[in-house]
């Protein structure tokens, strides 16, 4: 529950306020960029969202508190250490980019373009003042692998339901069973 506390507390100002300004910056014109989505853009939706999503948990030092920091402070283990804060911050680079580009309305693309050099500075900020003094024996990732095989198999099960939906292949009362519906001529009684 403390944990809980002091990643809402991290939620406002804090002393790094330069890096506050920039997160609630990608927060804001990413939320833009998603409500310029046209609709029906489920992939452009999900991108964006998970940009959002990025952004909230770097502001709050998410990975710092949900893992194991180790010898670590959870703010420390986030900001420099953890190899996925890494790649979460490369999502909010790449991620607007790719819903510019696959959108034929202007204003999105417009919006996207600027949400993706905004991540892309961002990025490339952290990395070169926070990060690029880093030892490379200290980054790392450290997970506990029970937790971890626990959530790769949601993750499955989750990408199977929701592919199979999509391509029809997976029976909607049994998520794990793979089946296929037949033509009438092809089934014999």
């Amino acid at each position: 529950m403390e944990n809980l506390k002091e990643m809402i507390d991290y939620l406002w100002l804090t002393d790094d306020l330069h890096w506050d300004l920039a997160l609630y910056w990608i927060f804001l014109i990413n939320v833009v960029m998603l409500f310029t989505l046209p609709d029906g853009s489920t992939l452009g939706t999900s991108i964006a969202i998970i940009v959002i999503i990025g952004a909230v948990i770097d502001k709050v030092y998410g990975f710092g508190f949900m893992l194991d920091p180790g010898r670590y402070t959870p703010e420390r283990y986030h900001a420099e250490i953890f190899i996925g804060t890494y790649l979460m911050r490369a999502v909010m680079f790449v991620g607007p980019l790719s819903v510019a580009g696959s959108t034929d309305n202007p204003k999105t693309r417009a919006v996207g373009i600027l949400a993706g050099l905004s991540g892309g500075v961002y990025s490339f900020a952290r990395w070169y003042f926070d990060q690029r003094e880093v030892s490379t024996t200290d980054i790392g990732l450290y997970l506990h692998w029970e937790m971890f095989a626990q959530s790769a198999g949601m993750v499955l099960v989750l990408a199977r339901l929701t592919l199979g939906r999509r391509f029809g292949f997976v029976h909607r009362d049994v998520p794990v069973t793979v089946t296929r519906v037949l033509a009438a001529h092809d089934v014999e009684v």
